[in-house]
């Protein structure tokens, strides 16, 4: 919760950069500025275009729409990342610590880690699949009623309504769509926590090292220690994304599909 917090605006921006009325917005800028199509630029070039165009979007926000606008959808985006994480942490713990006693003598290792990771992703995208899938159907029937410009043209009325509208055409498979595209998705949450864990493994033998040396932890080490932990979280996250990005719109646009009917 208090990362989804935290990081909303960041979230928001990504929303935005990602959708096409804004990708619109900004060729249309470049145009009237004589800005070459980002594609026939080169790499260098292209990159800080895109750094200063995101910043751009970021701080045009709150000027035209204000700060609360920064947490835009924050609300539907916790009721799905809170219990999800929440399953995650509880499954991988008791996960690990059960491998690791059954199966291992005890010891944590990264193939301990690796199918506690594992088996928490899966636990995590059966149980909270219904949620996405709703909150995905709302996003996208939102967005379509306004491109029509008729509000009452949406095809959902509330979460609730969502739910019962896919179990009465589709049936309760219909709140599992995308789960095969979800399971993908594990791979992302896996790596993240085999590398996290292995990180934190290396920080608290770098710390019994210094403990065995006998000699005062200089400046250094204690930002290390400090930090140490959250910079692992991070760049646990930051490879595990990059690597596994492409299963996060594969399973949005499988989310996505509903059967029509008369």
């Amino acid at each position: 919760m208090s990362a989804a917090i935290v990081t909303a605006p960041l979230d928001v921006l990504k929303t935005r950069l990602q959708s096409d009325f804004y990708q619109g917005q900004l060729a249309a800028s470049r145009a009237a500025r004589g800005i070459p199509p980002i594609h026939t630029l080169s790499i260098s070039r292209s990159a800080i275009l895109h750094i200063r165009e995101t910043f751009q979007i970021l701080f045009a926000v709150p000027r035209v729409e204000g700060w609360r606008a920064l947490f835009k959808g924050l609300g539907p985006n916790l009721v799905g990342v809170v219990p999800a994480r929440a399953i995650n942490f509880y499954t991988y713990g008791n996960g690990k610590r059960v491998i690791s006693q059954r199966f291992n003598d005890g010891k944590e290792t990264a193939w301990v880690h690796l199918f506690a990771a594992a088996t928490a992703g899966i636990v995590t995208g059966t149980i909270t699949s219904p949620i996405w899938v709703v909150k995905t159907r709302l996003q996208l029937d939102k967005s379509n009623a306004e491109k029509a410009g008729v509000p009452q043209a949406r095809r959902y009325r509330s979460a609730l309504d969502c739910t019962m509208q896919t179990i009465r055409h589709e049936g309760i498979r219909g709140l599992y769509r995308g789960l095969t595209a979800s399971y993908l998705g594990v791979s992302e949450s896996t790596m993240q926590w085999v590398l996290y864990e292995q990180m934190k493994m290396s920080l608290a033998r770098r710390e019994e090292r210094i403990v065995a040396s006998g000699k005062p932890p200089t400046s250094w080490d204690q930002a290390i220690s400090w930090t140490g932990k959250a910079g692992a979280a991070g760049v646990a996250k930051l490879f595990a994304a990059i690597i596994t990005y492409p299963h996060e719109v594969c399973s949005n646009h499988a989310m996505s599909q509903t059967r029509l009917t008369n």
